[in-house]
């Protein structure tokens, strides 16, 4: 008998998320090592959890040096982000304005 097939979507309940997002990331870090083994590779893998905790795996040819260079990294990249959504908050406020300007 084999697996059911999993529909992907965001699992809605925070406690399988949790559970599911712990087991996913053990198993693509394995996977990292693994190619990384197998063929003779560099592999870099940076994750974020929701909460903003860090993980990551770097093989033994990869440049990662330190988890604090990553957390520098991870901020500069939030910083992008909000930045990015103030610019996007005009174009929301057009869009709903010529929604309402422009009956269907």
């Amino acid at each position: 008998m084999g697996r059911v097939k999993l529909q992907i979507k965001r699992i809605e309940n925070t406690t399988n998320r949790q559970v599911t997002f712990s087991k996913r990331r053990s198993g693509l870090i394995n996977k990292a090592y693994e190619l990384s083994v197998l063929c003779d590779v560099d592999v870099a893998l940076i994750m974020f959890s929701p909460s903003g905790r860090l993980s990551f795996f770097s093989g033994d040819k990869s440049p990662v040096s330190s988890e604090s260079q990553l957390k520098d990294a991870h901020q500069e990249v939030q910083k992008c982000m909000y930045h990015l959504e103030e610019l996007e908050k005009p174009l929301r406020h057009d869009q709903i304005s010529i929604q309402f300007l422009d009956p269907i």
